[in-house]
């Protein structure tokens, strides 16, 4: 689970979808999230996280918070590596998808 602190500046999209695995790392509708500060791991089975303002979603389940893309690929020819966003490392598996930064409620 990636967790960050969320950069000012106009991000105000509504992101979410039904929570999953991407890459390796936790997503929506095959986006990856880096989710708000304050996000916690609640349980590992089924894997429940709980986001301030949201509550706890488990894998299969819908959420929706603010935010925006803060990498947005245009083809399958981005060369993957580790990503720095929002302050956190976005592991290279992971970083080859689109990702969404997490705004706080």
């Amino acid at each position: 689970m990636l967790v960050a602190g969320y950069q000012s500046g106009g991000s105000d999209a509504i992101g979410g979808g039904t929570l999953e695995v991407v890459g390796g790392c936790l997503g929506a509708d095959g986006d990856v999230y880096v989710f708000p500060q304050g996000t916690e791991l609640v349980d590992e089975e089924p894997l429940t996280i709980d986001i301030p303002g949201v509550g706890e979603v488990s894998l299969g389940e819908s959420f929706d918070v603010g935010g925006g893309f803060a990498v947005e690929h245009g083809s399958d020819d981005v060369e993957s590596g580790p990503i720095e966003i929002g302050r956190v490392t976005v592991p290279a598996e992971c970083a080859k998808h689109d990702i969404f930064l997490s705004a706080p409620r």
